[in-house]
């Protein structure tokens, strides 16, 4: 299975690992780099979901044409969401439409990576479904790891970029990964 599917068994780790890695400290960042209120980090958060949700329905859409470049798609507008919070999200409006566009391209992280996968597999959709579901749950509790050893010995800023910088690997690997006939 290993050899099917060259690049997409990586590719979550990378990318999801990092997501969680900064999306656990989102609440702080909100906060302390856009001046948002505290009382207005629930609804946001209802947003970055929201935006999850419709990012999940266009990347399906998208994904039945072309997977691989929707997923690197995806990987790219995450690569850039986490560090430009840190250049463009210094003010309220700022940090809300930038969380909003990190969700919407989160939304298309798991049924992106989970389509190529099943694509590259189809003798084996159970063997990578499995597979999928393990490196993803891995990557919510490593993640999240990460991040508060980067927050505790660098800053809050060190997690955005490190999310965006590993976001960028992903990419990397999702653009120069071997295809199976299957996938586009």
């Amino acid at each position: 299975m290993a050899r099917i599917l060259p690049a997409a068994p990586r590719t979550p780790r990378p990318l999801g690992r990092r997501h969680f890695a900064a999306y656990t400290f989102v609440s702080p960042a909100l906060q302390d780099l856009s001046g948002i209120d505290e009382r207005h980090v629930g609804p946001l958060l209802f947003g970055f979901g929201a935006a999850g949700m419709i990012g999940n329905f266009v990347a399906g859409a998208a994904l039945s044409r072309r997977v691989r470049r929707s997923v690197l798609v995806v990987a790219v507008a995450m690569a850039a969401a986490m560090p430009l919070f840190l250049l463009l999200g210094r003010t309220p409006i700022g940090g809300a439409v930038l969380l909003i566009v990190w969700g919407l391209a989160f939304g298309g992280v798991s049924v992106g990576l989970q389509t190529w996968m099943i694509k590259a597999a189809p003798q084996a959709v159970e063997a990578a479904s499995s597979l999928w579901v393990a490196v993803f749950n891995l990557s919510i509790g490593f993640g999240a790891l990460a991040g508060g050893i980067v927050v505790d010995t660098l800053t809050l800023h060190g997690v955005l970029w490190l999310g965006g910088a590993c976001a960028l690997l992903a990419a990397l690997a999702i653009r120069t990964a071997r295809t199976h006939e299957a996938v586009h």
